[in-house]
């Protein structure tokens, strides 16, 4: 299944494997050098309820406030329409280690992650030890 992730404002796309031209300036304007992209959405592919997944949503924001993130809404999407788009947060700076636990905090398979001028990388988060 082939995704698709956007941030609505800025409007941004990002592509597994490519760098994103705009989204390195929308970091460097925010003087920040890694990214994640990280959703609490349908926990280990299984789908909930519209109320429960807004209620893990404002969770996931709730925690980044507390942690001082600064981040943007976004969606990521199938692009076969065989999955529903689920609502997904643009972190910046927050390190590797911290995306990975926030992904595994919420019960996802995989987020999406990214430094400056490198293209972005989907990690698989079953079996990882970190």
């Amino acid at each position: 299944m082939s995704a698709r992730y956007y941030i609505v404002r800025p409007s941004l796309n990002i592509e597994v494997g490519k760098v994103s031209r705009p989204l390195d300036v929308f970091l460097m304007d925010n003087n920040a050098y890694e990214w994640a992209f990280i959703t609490a959405w349908n926990p280990h592919s299984r789908i909930l309820d519209s109320v429960e997944n807004e209620a893990r949503h404002h969770a996931l924001m709730q925690n980044l406030i507390e942690a001082r993130y600064t981040f943007c809404e976004g969606f990521g999407e199938s692009l076969d329409g065989s999955w529903p788009a689920e609502k997904s947060l643009l972190v910046l700076d927050i390190p590797r280690i911290d995306a990975m636990r926030l992904g595994r905090r919420y019960e996802q398979n995989a987020i999406l992650l990214g430094t400056l001028n490198q293209p972005a990388e989907l990690l698989w988060l079953e079996g990882l030890n970190n």
